[in-house]
């Protein structure tokens, strides 16, 4: 085993589960060795004190600290008076208090929130302008701020560095709105949904991480009528203002169902009588102005990187791919989704024209 590098700790024992031993080149001396953790401890007495030394993790290249000592008690007592009784500082108290609430952002997205939901709004936080400044862009604050108070929502004017801190954020185009959380669609329901409707669309996403697809994605499968929108927990972005700006609310909009169990979800659609489709370049593919959606259908997008994970890919009914016409041999996974979910609102539309003709 190389040994990395070796250095001075504070004064401690030998560790219990140390158990090899091995010279070390500089100090001539026995040492233990952990194999686990492939870093070494040993006595090594230099002065009048006798400390312990200790490398760096040759796997992280963090250095391991391996003393026992507790810190001291002025260093206890200096941390209880950083910290305010309940172990938190004020900044950290006033964050917590609404860390129930949900913030969005961006124009767009308050905007139609206004319109579709605005008893969920419960604050409107808009950054300070000058008195002088005239632009576009102060005539739809304007706007956006006549509607506020016509419908009585609290609002307040703060600095655009406020709303950055507010949502981690500079593309909030000075509007922020904290708003109820929204209650996600039970599963359940949807199941129950596909089994008795005459059709369903049904947007999959599997492994998208990235917010900015997110966000786009769920903008596509409300301008296109989607009946709910379906991800795992664990491997999709978590919706945020990032998200709600992106999607132009979109996300406040369209039905949000998360499951725990993305595969399993799909199979109990498959049993409701919905049919699973999934895009990507396969050699049983079929072009998209060859395929005709089937009534109830999910569609199912993968990541950008990975696609559709071949346990999920193993249960589709279908594959189809988007041809392309010039040289760039791809698309985003958000822009794959708009021209697909317009395929398929096309088709369903141009069957229910000729069901009235």
């Amino acid at each position: 085993m190389s040994l990395v590098r070796d250095c001075l700790a504070e004064q401690g024992g030998w560790r219990d589960e140390l158990r090899i031993s091995k010279t070390h080149p500089r100090l001539g001396k026995k040492v233990k060795i952990n194999p686990k953790e492939a870093s070494f401890s040993g006595d090594y007495s230099g002065g009048n004190s006798k400390r312990q030394v200790s490398i760096y993790d040759m796997s992280r290249r963090n250095f391991r600290n391996q003393s026992s000592r507790p810190p001291r008690r002025e260093d206890r007592n200096a941390q209880r008076s950083q910290t305010p009784r309940g172990g938190q500082s004020r900044g950290s108290q006033t964050r917590a208090s609404h860390a129930s609430d949900d913030l969005v952002m961006g124009r767009n997205c308050v905007t139609e929130l206004i319109r579709h939901s605005p008893g969920r709004l419960r604050e409107v936080f808009l950054s300070e302008v000058r008195d002088d400044s005239r632009s576009a862009g102060n005539d739809r604050r304007r706007s956006l701020l006549d509607e506020v108070e016509r419908l009585g929502i609290p609002f307040r004017e703060v600095s655009r560095k406020d709303l950055d801190s507010m949502v981690q954020s500079d593309s909030h185009q000075g509007v922020v709105a904290r708003v109820s959380p929204r209650p996600a669609l039970e599963f359940d329901a949807l199941v129950q949904m596909v089994r008795e409707g005459q059709s369903a669309r049904i947007l999959a996403l599997d492994g998208v991480l990235d917010p900015q697809n997110f966000g786009a994605m769920l903008r596509a499968a409300e301008c296109f009528g989607v009946t709910a929108v379906l991800w795992s927990k664990n491997r999709g972005a978590p919706l945020g203002p990032v998200v709600s700006k992106v999607s132009v609310g979109g996300s406040e909009l369209v039905r949000l169902c998360p499951v725990s169990n993305l595969h399993r979800a799909l199979e109990a659609l498959k049993e409701a009588g919905a049919w699973s489709v999934g895009a990507m370049v396969a050699p049983d593919a079929t072009p998209l102005e060859r395929f005709e959606f089937p009534e109830k259908c999910v569609l199912v997008m993968g990541s950008e990187g990975e696609g559709v994970q071949h346990l999920i890919e193993k249960t589709l009914d279908f594959r189809l791919y988007i041809p392309m016409c010039g040289q760039i041999d791809s698309l985003n996974v958000s822009q794959a989704t708009a021209v697909l979910l317009h395929a398929v609102s096309n088709q369903h539309r141009q069957k229910d024209l000729l069901k009235v003709t």
